[in-house]
């Protein structure tokens, strides 16, 4: 009996001492849990915990969601503090569209991270992000990943936010204007305002990249397009600060200027080409070229001059100086300069100078054509036909005849030319004693070729198309005889080549 009253009161002060114990405990405040060290759990333990989120998982894909948060709890517990298990939770948490409680995990996670490693990991920052979306917490997302202050890797997830809610744009302008210029690139890429895309290109130019010449051009371009000219030439001004050698930066930046009809800053601006690159006989012909499409033709052609006292053994000067002449009207001085030219033996390395300045002068004669087509006056469209006629350019040209080739396969097709003296000029004989010319031998299909001639002999002229190949092409030829007189006649015709049939003379005429 009393050793069962003494059993009795030793489990009463036991029971009694618990309840203290118990109560003790709730009264006091809970600890904070320090972030765990990542190297005092070890890889065991850390699998042990993915395991359980794993469980988790599937029992609440079978549906058993009570279940499952006794695993997942089960592993927050025991891995409280280490931020890869907040972040697996997360990621549980959200496939099950647990989505506030799995934005919590991985805030925890970001910020034990933070701590432990000295920045959050950017995946788990675009997960945040991408729930606060879910949430409806577009503007958090938001600057939670303008926060992370790396624009370059999280630009992407930060361009899904915006184009869900453009009117969040406003958020981005003001980060990119006070705490990181590099954001002026999202701007640019999300923007659907040309102006605002203008603006953001060139203010991620100055402010990150002003030495990248190409930024530079395409934000002068979108800038201009827009209208926005006084942007623009900030741009050219930065641009010329970081490379004050850069030809491209004056001219540019010089034809903003005389855009907005300041030819005295424009005319001061371009002229600081040859400034920056004394010597240099590349900015006098830069210079010379930027002169000549103002009309300062005189100007142009001291600058070519000089050109020519520093490389004269280089052609470049020569030719710009008969391109400069025919856009000056005096086409006479530039066919004289031009048969000099193709006179006098060049370096092989220069290529066909005569070829390459006769393509130069059929595109100035092009402009000049257009121009005077405009203004209405047919003198001087006949006028520059016929120096185009003169240099043997098939397309602008007057020739007493000329003769096009088309054809509608990619196929080899050859036209072909016989006079009156029996002397064929085709792709293998150019040019003929008569004056007859195959400028161009076009291999690659569909055309056009011709064949000219300035001053044509009296009598029969015979014109065929030859196949090389068995491509099956339908060929049309049209002969135009003395084009813009009275004595106009042109003569049409179509012919089929194949494999049976791979040369054909399907035109005659006589010059009587």
């Amino acid at each position: 009996m009393n050793a069962t009253r003494l059993w009795g009161s030793a489990f009463l002060l036991t029971s009694l001492a618990a309840v203290a114990l118990v109560l003790a405990a709730g009264k006091a405040a809970p600890e904070p849990v320090a972030p765990r060290d990542p190297a005092k759990l070890s890889p065991v333990d850390a699998e042990l915990l993915l395991n359980r989120i794993r469980e988790g998982d599937l029992l609440a894909i079978k549906g058993d969601l009570a279940a499952a948060r006794v695993q997942w709890n089960a592993a927050r517990e025991k891995g409280e503090g280490y931020w890869p298990i907040h972040e697996a939770l997360g990621d549980s948490l959200s496939r099950h569209r647990l989505d506030a409680e799995a934005e919590q995990e991985y805030e925890i996670a970001g910020r034990i991270a933070e701590t432990q490693l000295g920045r959050a990991p950017d995946g788990v920052k675009v997960k945040r992000a991408d729930l606060l979306v879910r949430l409806n917490r577009q503007d958090v997302a938001l600057r939670l990943l303008i926060d992370c202050g790396a624009p370059d890797r999280l630009g992407p997830a930060m361009a899904r936010i915006l184009d869900s809610s453009p009117g969040l744009m406003e958020i981005v302008k003001r980060a990119a204007d006070i705490r990181d210029a590099r954001l002026w690139a999202l701007v640019a890429s999300v923007s659907k305002d040309p102006a605002d895309r203008a603006v953001a290109i060139s203010r991620f130019y100055r402010a990150v990249a002003p030495w990248d010449a190409s930024l530079a051009r395409r934000a002068v371009d979108e800038l201009r397009a827009v209208k926005r000219f006084d942007d623009a030439l900030l741009v050219c001004r930065d641009w010329a600060k970081a490379t004050p050698n850069e030809i491209a930066v004056y001219e540019t930046w010089s034809d903003l200027l005389a855009q907005q009809g300041d030819w005295t800053r424009a005319r001061r601006v371009l002229t600081t080409i040859v400034d920056v690159r004394p010597g240099d006989p590349e900015a006098h012909r830069r210079l010379g070229v930027a002169l000549r499409k103002w009309g300062a033709f005189a100007e142009a052609l001291g600058q070519f001059e000089e050109f020519a006292k520093l490389r004269p053994e280089e052609p470049f000067a020569a030719q710009e100086t008969i391109i400069t002449l025919a856009a000056q009207g005096k086409l006479e001085d530039a066919m004289t300069r031009y048969q000099i030219l193709t006179a006098r033996k060049w370096d092989s390395r220069f290529g066909d100078v005569g070829a390459a300045a006769r393509m130069a002068l059929a595109d100035e004669c092009g402009r000049l054509l257009e121009s005077a087509r405009r203004a209405g006056n047919p003198e001087a469209v006949t006028r520059l036909r016929r120096f185009c006629g003169d240099l043997g350019v098939a397309e602008a040209g007057l020739f007493d005849i000329k003769i096009i080739m088309r054809w509608d396969a990619a196929s080899d097709v050859d036209l072909d030319l016989t006079d009156p003296k029996g002397e064929t000029v085709n792709h293998g004989h150019a040019r003929s004693a008569a004056g007859a010319f195959y400028p161009y031998d076009n291999t690659t299909g569909y055309g056009p070729e011709h064949v000219t001639l300035k001053n044509a002999p009296k009598g029969k002229y015979r014109v065929g198309a030859h196949l090389h190949g068995s491509i099956r092409s339908s060929v049309e030829i049209e002969v135009i005889l003395f084009e813009e007189t009275p004595r106009e006649r042109r003569i049409r015709q179509r012919l089929v080549l194949d494999g049976s049939n791979t040369q054909s003379w399907p035109i005659e005429f006589e010059i009587p």
